[in-house]
């Protein structure tokens, strides 16, 4: 795996282990979670992770410019 493709796949698993850590302490089962989510919250959660991915690349994008510049 090269280095690039494993920097993408950092947030993913950055903001996996966060969730689960913050379900383990409220004893909440992902399943469970699932299953009460009504169409429009998963919708929401979806526009979240995409917005949030957008924010991650411009971030990485212009530290890779700034670091490019010095």
């Amino acid at each position: 795996m090269s280095e690039s493709s494993k920097k993408v796949n950092m947030p993913d698993k950055l903001v996996e282990v966060m969730v689960d850590s913050v379900f383990r302490k409220n004893g909440i089962k992902p399943e469970e979670v699932k299953n009460n989510l009504s169409e429009k919250q998963r919708e929401m959660l979806k526009e979240m992770v995409t917005d949030l991915k957008q924010q991650v690349e411009e971030f990485q994008q212009k530290r890779n410019e700034s670091k490019t510049e010095e």
